[in-house]
């Protein structure tokens, strides 16, 4: 086989690794945890501070309300039970009960509020739950996805680097050294095919006695416009 035919066979595995490598790095970046997930465990944490905080409230109102119904009842039970018979000291009790039913009620208030906003903060936390299990389950799909990508370019990358190595050995060292130094100046494509007496990659006509010298000789011919080396039948 003629050296140009194995450089062009290598340049076309050079630009399959190039291509699984690429693809590769790209598997690599996206297997970074994505920002909506980091975002949604964040949420979550935040209705769960939201939430222990309410249901802490709550729990502090009840007592005051407790201790302020326990307090009322037992002024209560004195007003009524007939002991208190001296005027001034029956007024004084009657006004510790008319002051502690407004105190009862409004820790009854607070409470109240109290409770309104727990149920919003567990409807927040329900929700920021809800959409982290989705998010999850998102990722780990994408990710498992993902993965198999990564293990089957592994394999088609070992694949090609083999086929390159037995190309690299194949083709003539002066050549490849021509080659080595050319593909990265042209966007990792060193060799163009004639194409209907054309250059495949920047479509110029090649003149007639390049395209002579392409079919019939061993020596390297360039494309006079771009400066790839051409090849052809």
């Amino acid at each position: 086989m003629r050296p140009i035919y194995l450089l062009a066979q290598l340049n076309e595995v050079d630009l399959a690794i190039d291509a699984l490598r690429a693809r590769t790095g790209e598997i690599a970046a996206a297997l970074q945890e994505p920002t909506a997930l980091r975002a949604a465990r964040d949420r979550l944490a935040a209705a769960a501070a939201e939430l222990a905080h309410w249901r802490a409230v709550q729990a502090e109102r009840e007592q005051i309300q407790r201790q302020i119904a326990a307090r009322l009842m037992q002024t209560e039970k004195r007003l009524y039970s007939g002991a208190v018979r001296n005027p001034k000291e029956l007024e004084d009790v009657e006004r510790d009960v008319a002051q502690q039913r407004r105190q009862h009620s409004q820790a009854e208030d607070t409470l109240l509020d109290a409770l309104i906003a727990l149920e919003a903060a567990t409807e927040a936390h329900t929700a920021a739950q809800a959409e982290l299990i989705e998010r999850t389950r998102e990722w780990t799909a994408a990710e498992a996805a993902l993965r198999a990508e990564q293990a089957q370019l592994a394999e088609r990358l070992a694949a090609e680097r083999a086929r390159q190595a037995a190309l690299r050995q194949a083709v003539p060292a002066d050549l490849l050294r021509v080659y080595d130094a050319l593909r990265p100046r042209r966007g990792g494509r060193a060799v163009a095919r004639l194409d209907d007496d054309t250059c495949s990659e920047c479509r110029v006509a090649v003149s007639p006695g390049r395209i002579a010298a392409i079919r019939e000789g061993d020596d390297l011919v360039y494309c006079e416009n771009c400066g790839r080396i051409l090849w052809g039948e």
